[in-house]
């Protein structure tokens, strides 16, 4: 055993380490030449470990025709596997330790991917059924937490579809910037969820096509920090149409800017409530046109001014001042001007003019058929086609007629 111990292998033994190693055929025919020379080699049960040298270097490799374990001459640990055997199992390498540290400089891993588009396992439960599950090609399943960091370079994750599955929380943090870019020229971001709070010092969106909010139903928009400001500025047009109420709370200053044409169209109820002072300037030419029609309103008039009184007596509460014409045009009824209750009225209607001062004064009443001027309920002058009378207290007058001049009274002086 001591003189076959360092004795030379076989040549099945050689032709083993070339087939297994870098062989090449024409290298066979001079083995010593630049190819491998075995130095040592050792059989036992069908697995084989060789020494072999390669110009000035040494390498070893321990196999079995199906898998190594080869340390060549370059300081390289080669490790192969066979092929799986027919029910599948089989092929693998298979690491089983407490503890593992690798150290490297760099690391590089390709997986080829499994024949003919992957491999199915295949499990059987107690009625025979058997269900069948696509493998992946790179599998990596940690029982507790893992951490994967890179310092001082990048990380790049590829794939045709990648998914991160989080069972509790995904958090995505940088400390710096956070891009993410759908397709080179245009793709599709999506969100499902049912809360989505953003909390950031400024948000900034550029859109070229369009934003659309379907489905909402609340949008809020408040705002803490004082002279906040939201402004729209569209080249285009801005549309609101709601179905229910629409409310404007404005403390500050209200200023509406038209360039071109302001219409409000109102089907119901149109109400203007102002605590100041108001101003209507119109450049053009104003009209203002009361149907009174549809009304459900308990007043009675169409068109009511009410004009309270003036904080200062002498000064008027209502007044309008004009450099042209003022023309008031009624096509039925008249026109009724009365001050306080019966302290004056002006009323001037179809067929009728009358002139009341109030109550116990004056007042001058022209109609169709005369004219009656009353100084008070004792002294009246009345004009007619017929007769003109001058009358005091009923019982002194005189009476001028077409064909008669009557003069009435207790004591009569004629001179």
């Amino acid at each position: 055993m001591a003189n076959s111990t360092n004795k030379a292998p076989s040549q099945d033994t050689q032709n083993k380490v070339n087939n297994g190693f870098s062989y090449d055929p024409e290298l066979g025919k001079n083995l010593f030449s630049e190819g491998p020379s075995p130095v040592w080699s050792q059989t036992f049960e069908g697995f084989n470990f060789t020494v072999y040298k390669q110009g000035d270097d040494y390498g070893a490799a321990l196999y079995n025709g199906k898998a190594s374990l080869h340390f060549d001459v370059n300081n390289n640990i080669i490790l192969s596997a066979g092929p799986p055997s027919q029910s599948g199992c089989g092929g693998k390498l298979v690491m089983n330790t407490q503890q593992q540290i690798q150290k490297s400089k760099s690391v590089a891993v390709e997986v080829t991917g499994r024949d003919e588009g992957g491999t199915l396992e295949k499990t059987t439960d107690a009625d025979g059924n058997v269900e069948e599950k696509n493998l992946p090609s790179y599998s990596l399943k940690v029982y507790g937490a893992t951490h994967i960091e890179s310092i001082g370079g990048e990380v790049a994750v590829k794939g045709d579809n990648v998914t991160v599955s989080a069972g509790s929380t995904l958090n995505l943090k940088s400390n710096k910037d956070i891009t993410l870019q759908a397709g080179e020229n245009g793709g599709k971001i999506q969100m499902y969820g049912s809360v989505v709070d953003m909390n950031v010092n400024t948000f900034n969106k550029n859109i070229t096509g369009g934003e659309y909010t379907k489905g909402a139903g609340e949008v809020r928009i408040d705002q803490d920090k004082a002279g906040s400001e939201v402004t729209i500025n569209t080249p285009g047009s801005v549309r609101y149409i709601v179905n229910g109420d629409y409310t404007i709370g404005v403390k500050g200053k209200y200023t509406t800017d038209v360039e071109g044409k302001y219409t409000l169209n109102v089907d119901k109820d149109y109400g203007l409530k102002v605590l100041g002072d108001y101003a209507n300037v119109v450049s053009g030419k104003g009209l203002t046109k009361v149907n009174g029609v549809g009304s459900k309103s308990s007043q009675t008039a169409n068109y009511l001014i009410d004009v309270l009184t003036n904080s200062k007596k002498s000064q008027p509460g209502f007044e309008i001042n004009s450099s042209s014409l003022i023309q008031l045009t009624n096509t039925e009824g008249g026109f009724k001007f009365e001050i306080a209750k019966q302290a004056g009225l002006l009323e001037l209607k179809s067929g009728e003019f009358k002139v009341e001062t109030g109550k116990k004064l004056g007042s001058f009443v022209i109609d169709k058929k005369q004219a009656v001027w009353e100084f008070n309920p004792n002294t009246k002058i009345n004009l007619s086609s017929k007769e003109i009378k001058i009358e005091q207290n009923k019982s002194s007058y005189i009476k001028v007629g077409a064909s008669q001049v009557d003069i009435v009274g207790p004591k009569i002086y004629l001179n």
